[in-house]
């Protein structure tokens, strides 16, 4: 029972410490203006300060928000003494605004599950708690960079929550406790924690791997992706090496960081649509294209060239596998120079998914083939100030 309740300790230490190394990381590498305070606790007036929690996070540069975090590597009956102090604390100090109970992403599957259960039974509204959600150190990453940014331009933030997702699946890909949890999760998981295993492991299985039984030698990403002839950024955001003693695998990601149900996934001269689908320049459909370029808008265009939209209409939707491949993976641009510019897996991090190209082509086309314009699975427009000059393709994402 001493080893027991030693290795216990041992292993929420390290929990605990995941939230600081997690934290001081984002004052570091995104200048979060955040504090951290360890150990908070408070009492009623003249009474000992006997309400608990692990840590306090002030955001001083937005309305002195104060959140409250208490770690743990397990939901169970514990957790109603969590609830307790919490219900306590917001009782005595009306400066806290949310109380959130963290756990490491590289749990188990069940408690993940219970996890994820409590998580629901707190924010379904039918179930009465003082704390604000149950989450991951990934999740609480999330919520902390879109709280601090949340006041930039749509544009500016876009910006930085795709970058900082990038960098977010580099240092997964690239981390040494996530390749031991991978080959042998039962030793491991009370030594090694980790705040994105669940990204690690979900890139893996998506390449038809199997955590425990394929044992993996190394593992290693890189975002030093060449750009596209024109200088601009391919699909590929990620590429990774996969090794082991019985096979070497390179997969190539496109990553998205949003909430949002639509989002742009291309914009350039519709010269390299064209050359895409390889059709000829003089076809019905080229012309049509090019013509929508120069009017940036389907209702323009039905007033210039109303011929077009019709062809548009007809003909488009049969080149919605070629579409799909070429505006989210890059599949036959004539931009790329390099096999490793066209991405063969889209990872969604915000709700978590990966999926293999093939299989997402079918699976989008099939799911959003008639929710666009032109019988595609696309909204088409133009960028900016770019009427005429670029087009600007927006697609569904999985929210």
């Amino acid at each position: 029972m001493k080893k027991e309740n030693k290795i216990k300790n041992k292993s929420g230490q390290k929990a605990y410490l995941l939230i600081k190394e997690m934290i001081n990381s984002l004052q570091h590498d995104l200048n979060a203006e955040i504090i951290l305070s360890d150990k908070y606790s408070i009492g009623y007036p003249e009474q000992e300060k006997q309400f608990k929690m692990d840590f306090k996070l002030s955001f001083p540069n937005i309305n002195n928000e104060t959140w409250l975090l208490k770690s743990t590597n397990s939901i169970r009956e514990r957790i109603y003494g969590t609830e307790f102090f919490a219900h306590h604390i917001r009782k005595i100090d009306k400066n806290v605004s949310k109380i959130y109970v963290v756990v490491p992403d590289s749990i188990s599957e069940k408690e993940l599950r219970n996890k994820d259960n409590y998580s629901k039974k707190i924010t379904g509204g039918k179930y009465t708690s003082s704390i604000t959600d149950v989450i991951t150190v990934g999740e609480l990453r999330k919520l902390i960079v879109e709280y601090c940014f949340q006041d930039l331009s749509q544009g500016i933030r876009s910006n930085i929550l795709g970058a900082d997702a990038e960098q977010e699946v580099l240092r997964s890909l690239n981390c040494r406790d996530n390749l031991e949890l991978w080959n042998d999760y039962e030793t491991n998981k009370h030594d090694l924690k980790s705040s994105n295993f669940d990204i690690f492991k979900e890139i893996l299985t998506k390449s038809n791997l199997r955590m425990g039984i394929d044992v993996l030698d190394v593992v290693r990403a890189t975002d030093n992706i060449p750009l596209l002839v024109n200088g601009g950024k391919p699909k590929t955001d990620v590429a990774v090496m996969i090794k082991s003693s019985k096979f070497n695998i390179q997969r190539t990601i496109s990553i998205k960081n949003t909430s949002s149900k639509k989002v742009t996934v291309h914009e350039g001269d519709v010269s390299d649509l064209i050359a895409a689908l390889n059709i000829s320049n003089d076809s019905r459909l080229a012309i049509a294209l090019s013509k929508f370029q120069e009017c940036g808008s389907e209702l323009r265009l039905g007033e210039l060239y109303p011929d077009m939209v019709e062809v548009l209409h007809s003909e488009l939707k049969n080149y919605n596998v070629e579409l799909t491949l070429f505006f989210l993976f890059g599949t036959n641009s004539p931009l790329v120079v390099h096999p490793i510019q066209v991405a063969d897996m889209i990872l969604y991090v915000d709700k978590l998914y990966a999926e293999n190209q093939e299989s997402y082509v079918i699976n989008y086309v099939s799911m959003f083939g008639d929710r666009g314009q032109f019988g595609t699975p696309f909204s088409w427009t133009y960028p900016s100030k770019r009427r005429g000059q670029r087009i600007q393709i927006k697609g569904f994402t999985n929210n």
